[in-house]
């Protein structure tokens, strides 16, 4: 709860400091209406969730699984770098970048973030 409010806090003062940006150069929105402002609110709060996404899916996928099982055999697989791909959320697209691992057994490329829980 008092995370919440330090966050609450700092967005707050954040909006502040972008209203005061843009009244500086002029941007007021003297003739602005209520559903431009609402258009204004969206486009913004979309912003920063999507960051929070790209931001923390970075963070979660830095930690690659250690020899995951190929979800077709069960044989650890040999890591074989990464690729990146775009996830789609509520929020818009956000890139994450994966692991890429071979089987060695069965020849198959894999990724573990699409067949299982990452824990």
């Amino acid at each position: 709860m008092a995370r919440n409010k330090v966050v609450e806090e700092r967005v707050k003062a954040l909006v502040v400091e972008l209203l005061a940006e843009e009244a500086s150069e002029g941007l007021n929105g003297d003739d602005e209406n209520i559903n431009d402002i609402e258009d204004s609110m969206v486009r913004i709060g979309d912003m920063v969730a999507r960051e929070v996404g790209v931001q923390k899916l970075a963070a979660h996928m830095s930690r690659p699984l250690k020899d995951p099982p190929c979800p077709h055999c069960g044989h650890a697989g040999d890591r074989q770098g990464e690729r990146t791909r775009d996830v789609i959320t509520r929020r818009g697209e956000v890139p994450l970048t994966e692991a890429k691992y071979h089987c060695p057994k069965c020849r198959r490329l894999f990724f573990p973030s699409d067949h299982s829980d990452r824990t």
